[in-house]
C-alpha cells in the first residue's frame, strides 16, 4: 500500500496533471490553487477539498480522485472559448420539456466536435409527461449555441448565478425589444386572452422562458388589468398566451387549447395551465380528461 499523500502533495500531484491545460497554476495554499485563463478574465480559485476527501477514502487510486476534476478542467479550455465577458451578456434561456424532447447523449456528456462537456440547464418542473428544464445559451449576432459546463466553470460555476444572469439578460432585452399583444378571437374561447411576442425575431425560442421573469409576467397582468392575476399557457417554445379571466371555465378553455397547440407544435413544451398572481407563479394545473371532453376550441 502507497504512503497516502500529505495535502501539500496532493496539490502538487494535482497542479501537475492539468500542467497541459496551460493555465498557470498558482498554489495559494494547499488545496488551494488558481488558474489563469488570460487578460479579462476572471482568475478561478479552485479548492481541492473534495478531491482530496476522494483520495483519502481510497489512496490506492489518486487518479479516481483527481480523474474527474482533471476532466472538468479540460472542457474549460476547449474551442470555441467565449470570453467572459460574452458569457454574461449573450446568455439567455430557453424552456425545452425533456420528454418531448430529450437530450442526446452528446448534450449529456460531451460532444465529440466540440468536447465542453454537457449542456447546462435547470429543472423547473417533473411531472406526468411533462420534464420542463431552463436550458442556457449564448445568442450573439442572431445566432445561438448552446451553453456547456465548459463554458461557464472558468466565470460562473455557481447554477444559481447563471440562472438569475440569463433571465436578467432576457428581460433587458424584453424591455429593449418591446413585447407585443394579439387578441385570441377563437370560437368557444370567453377568455379574454392574448398571444404574447417578443419585438424581437431571434428570441422567439424564449418567448415561453418570459413566464420565469416576475417583472414580464406582473407588467403584462397590469397592462391587462388583471384584477385576479393571470394564467398562461406555453403550448411551444415560441408561444405564449395569457389571460386575465382565472374561474374554472377560462382554465378549462386555456388547459384544451393548450393541448391542441402542442399536438400541432413540432415539438411540444407544455399542456399545463400555470397561474400567476403579482407575477408570481402560484400554482400549476393539470386538467382532467373526463372534465375536459366536452370542450373544444375552434383554432382553424
Amino acid at each position: 500500500m502507497p504512503n497516502t499523500l500529505t495535502e501539500e502533495e496532493f496539490t502538487e500531484r494535482f497542479t501537475e496533471a492539468i500542467k497541459a491545460y496551460d493555465l498557470s497554476p498558482r498554489c495559494k495554499e494547499p488545496l488551494l490553487i488558481e488558474l489563469n485563463y488570460g487578460e479579462e478574465e476572471p482568475v478561478l480559485s479552485l479548492s481541492l477539498k473534495d478531491a482530496f476527501a476522494r483520495y483519502l477514502s481510497d489512496p490506492e487510486n489518486l487518479d479516481e480522485a483527481i480523474g474527474p476534476f482533471v476532466e472538468d478542467l479540460g472542457w474549460t479550455v476547449q474551442e470555441p472559448r467565449y470570453p467572459s465577458k460574452e458569457i454574461y451578456e449573450f446568455t439567455i434561456p430557453a424552456l425545452r420539456n425533456f420528454y418531448s424532447s430529450p437530450p442526446v447523449e452528446a448534450e449529456l456528456s460531451s460532444d465529440p466536435e466540440a468536447p465542453k462537456g454537457p449542456i447546462v440547464f435547470e429543472q423547473v418542473l417533473k411531472a406526468q409527461n411533462e420534464f420542463l428544464v431552463i436550458q442556457f445559451h449564448l445568442l450573439k449576432d442572431g445566432k445561438t449555441s448552446p451553453i456547456r459546463k465548459g463554458d461557464i466553470l472558468r466565470c460562473l460555476p455557481d447554477t444559481t448565478l447563471l440562472i438569475k444572469l440569463a433571465l436578467n439578460n432576457l428581460a433587458l432585452k424584453t424591455e429593449s425589444a418591446g413585447l407585443t399583444a394579439t387578441p385570441l378571437q377563437f370560437d368557444n374561447l370567453k377568455a379574454r386572452s392574448w398571444l404574447i411576442g417578443l419585438g424581437d425575431e431571434t428570441l422567439k425560442e424564449s418567448v415561453a422562458a418570459l413566464t420565469c421573469i416576475t417583472q414580464v409576467m406582473a407588467s403584462l397582468e397590469e397592462t391587462f388589468k388583471g384584477e385576479s392575476g393571470l394564467i398562461a399557457i406555453i403550448p411551444s417554445t415560441d408561444q405564449l398566451i395569457v389571460s386575465i379571466d382565472t374561474d374554472d371555465e377560462a382554465i378549462v378553455e386555456l388547459g384544451v387549447l393548450a393541448r391542441q397547440l402542442a399536438e400541432r407544435a413540432p415539438v411540444f413544451l407544455s399542456t399545463y395551465v400555470w397561474c400567476f398572481n403579482k407575477g408570481n407563479l402560484e400554482a400549476v394545473q393539470a386538467l382532467d380528461l373526463q372534465e375536459t371532453s366536452q370542450a373544444e376550441i375552434e383554432t382553424k
